[in-house]
């Protein structure tokens, strides 16, 4: 699983100073990771409102800014391709569930860390790696690097690498071990089903 260091190493990724104004289809990869990280903080981290409408926005900032169906169908690999659709239909939610439970419950552990967006660089005829740091107040630092793609509406976020980690490789691993060991897919659909409702269960009030 994704360790706990490196989901509140990315979580500071939301701190940043002043607000960028862009059209999304307008802006070069580096200026699309500051609006979000900007989103992130404006509107979640320090909006004063109930932890129901942070989830609500939490959960809209990123299915707007990541490509979850396209990382979905990559963290399956060849399941994607050979499960039955009815199957496929339940994972796709359950997934989304997943990230947007574990990740919105470490930005509660956000203690104004900065973000600095560096350089990117082409990945792909319709893609960008942009490359920045996590800046701790002790000093500490974390390289985050995003892999976007261009897609009709703009950029989309398809992985997060922090520190070395890819998020959408580490889920792969997991996920390709659970259907291993609970014998076949609709186990993962099972014990995905669990985890969203101890991560909900678990969620401030």
């Amino acid at each position: 699983m994704i360790s706990r260091r490196h989901l509140i190493a990315l979580a500071p990724a939301f701190a940043l100073a002043p607000r960028l104004a862009f059209a999304q289809g307008a802006v070069e990869p580096g200026a699309f990771v500051s609006e979000f990280a900007q989103k992130g903080i404006v509107d979640i981290l320090a909006a004063k409102i109930a932890n129901a409408e942070k989830q609500t926005r939490f959960r809209s900032m990123f299915t707007t800014s990541f490509d979850l169906p396209s990382i979905g169908r990559f963290v399956l690999g060849r399941y994607a391709r050979t499960v039955k659709p009815e199957d496929l239909s339940a994972f796709q939610p359950l997934f989304e569930d997943v990230i947007v439970y574990t990740w919105s419950r470490r930005f509660s552990e956000y203690n104004g860390q900065t973000l600095k967006v560096g350089a990117s660089t082409p990945d792909g005829d319709e893609g960008a790696i942009v490359k920045s740091t996590i800046v701790g107040n002790a000093g500490e630092n974390f390289a985050v690097d995003w892999r976007l793609r261009k897609r009709p509406d703009g950029w989309k976020i398809v992985d997060v690498i922090v520190a070395g980690v890819s998020m959408a490789i580490t889920y792969r691993q997991e996920y390709t071990t659970l259907i291993a060991q609970q014998g076949g897919f609709p186990g993962l659909i099972t014990q995905l089903q669990k985890q969203v409702g101890d991560l909900k269960a678990a969620q401030p009030a």
